[in-house]
């Protein structure tokens, strides 16, 4: 069923945007044929045992896969791999355009966009665009006013830590050496 736009799975309240992922979430979710493997927590299924056992680390929340450097966690072997890389110093991916080379793929993808000025990430708002989505959101916040971060110095709040990071160092961060005789409050130059 279509609802507003999206596409609705009739078995449950969830909402797709397009027939294709409607379609994969019955058939991940809902479809109980023979053979298939079920999640013993929620009605994920798979005709995999392996994609199984490692859906259900997101309920259980074992982390298996230890890094032998550092001893960082991970619930997927092939997490464990691309977090290697930062020891290693691997950059096995490479850009078409200039040569620079990544560790990770998704962080290739973020660079090319600096060639082809591509901003997916758009502000409903303001229709503004970004490269990445933890700046547009970010960038929301400035919108709804929101003064979530807060100077550990005063009673301050700004709407991002680069506000507070400003306000730090334009009042805190000045020295005052020179007290009045009189009062006791510091100026940057003796009284005259």
């Amino acid at each position: 069923a279509e609802a507003a736009g999206a596409f609705a799975c009739g078995e449950c309240e969830s909402l797709f945007s397009s027939r294709d992922y409607l379609d994969k979430h019955r058939k991940t979710v809902h479809r109980k044929a023979e053979g298939r493997h079920q999640c013993h927590h929620c009605p994920y299924s798979s005709d995999r045992v392996d994609s199984v056992v490692a859906h259900e680390r997101t309920h259980t929340g074992e982390m298996p896969f230890v890094c032998s450097t550092c001893g960082k966690a991970f619930a997927q072997q092939g997490h464990l791999a691309r977090h290697r890389r930062v020891h290693s110093g691997e950059r096995p991916h490479e850009c078409a355009t200039c040569g620079q080379r990544l560790a990770h793929l998704a962080d290739l993808r973020r660079h090319e966009r600096t060639h082809t000025g591509e901003r997916p990430h758009v502000c409903s708002e303001c229709g503004k665009g970004f490269t990445q989505k933890s700046v547009l959101v970010r960038h929301v916040r400035t919108h709804s006013g929101a003064r979530v971060h807060a100077c550990h110095l005063c009673e301050y709040r700004g709407g991002d830590s680069g506000s507070v990071r400003k306000h730090v160092i334009a009042v805190h961060s000045k020295e005052y050496p020179h007290a009045c005789e009189h009062c006791g409050k510091g100026f940057v130059s003796p009284c005259e």
